[in-house]
């Protein structure tokens, strides 16, 4: 029976590309599987636009021995359920779960689609509260620059189930970490800890080989979040972007939060004005990462004002 199942979800999900070819939408890459029970569908990463149809960030989802649970749940209502015929292609086993991990348009709005089938949604209290707050502007924004054909039937909707702090929960049929900051990427961003395969699913808390978006951190909480996250010395890791990896890579990412205060504060110590910033505050050694030329000169200014205002407190 198990052949038979597996080709006819295959033979859905080519019908499925083929539709979204058709409408000039991207498909759901094929799972990749980086553990036992771990897969992943590597977004395209870069910025939104129509040719990617906004399918930029990663979805994890994990196969346990009862159920599945999925980790993000795309930019779309479409999306979406590509997202949900991509796991069927895994496993017959149902999802039970999503995980909102971080109050990212890029995540949230494919929730719709898990709702409309019944599957309930997982956030941080704080998280939820912020996407409640902006996210119907984030909505409008979205459908003037994807389409409508693109976000059709996506709407935002609310979390089933709030959490206010690390717990852990038995749902695939064992236990899972789910790890809650209060703010460090973004408020009540969390990140999913699968210690049967010493994974971490770390949403926006950990990024590889991408700069960052500071619009809603908190820095300092954010490095106090990564040496916490670096001394559980996953095997495996997998961020909101760019390839999976380990807790070893943690390293690296943090070391830019860093390298980027230090630079600014030098350029303060120097003379260096907010509005001569953009053209004085590059760093060489991050210039290949995805997003540099987006968002970097933006975490600067960011940076400045955060660093000057500590000078009046």
């Amino acid at each position: 029976m198990r052949p038979h199942f597996i080709s006819c979800a295959a033979t859905l999900v080519l019908i499925a590309v083929a539709c979204d070819l058709s409408m000039g939408i991207p498909p759901e890459p094929a799972p990749a599987r980086i553990a036992d029970g771990i897969y992943v569908l590597r977004g395209s990463g870069g910025d939104i636009t129509r040719e990617n149809g906004g399918r930029v960030a990663n979805i994890t989802f994990i196969v346990g021995p009862r159920v599945v649970v999925v980790a993000g749940t795309g930019i779309s209502y479409r999306e979406g359920e590509d997202i949900i015929a991509a796991v069927r292609t895994i496993s017959r086993l149902p999802i039970r779960l999503a995980v909102l991990t971080h109050p990212d348009q890029e995540v949230i709005f494919g929730a719709a689609a898990f709702k409309a089938r019944g599957i309930p949604l997982l956030m941080h209290r704080h998280a939820a509260d912020l996407m409640a707050s902006r996210c119907e502007l984030c909505l409008r924004n979205l459908r003037a620059l994807l389409g409508e054909e693109t976000m059709s039937l996506t709407q935002l909707v609310s979390p089933d189930r709030i959490i206010d702090a690390s717990q852990t929960i038995d749902v695939i049929g064992r236990p899972l970490r789910v790890i809650a900051t209060s703010w460090s990427s973004a408020p009540g961003a969390v990140a999913l800890f699968d210690g049967a395969t010493s994974t971490l699913i770390a949403g926006n808390l950990v990024l590889n080989a991408r700069i960052p978006d500071l619009r809603d951190a908190d820095v300092p909480g954010w490095r106090h979040t990564l040496a916490e996250l670096a001394a559980m010395k996953c095997r495996h890791l997998v961020g909101a972007y760019g390839p999976p990896g380990s807790c070893a890579d943690i390293a690296q990412f943090a070391r830019y939060l860093s390298d980027l205060e230090q630079r600014v504060a030098a350029l303060m110590r120097d003379g260096v004005s907010l509005a001569e910033l953009h053209d004085r505050c590059d760093l060489p050694a991050y210039a290949a990462w995805d997003q540099y030329g987006s968002l970097h000169a933006a975490n600067a200014n960011r940076t400045y004002l955060r660093l000057e205002r500590k000078l009046f407190e």
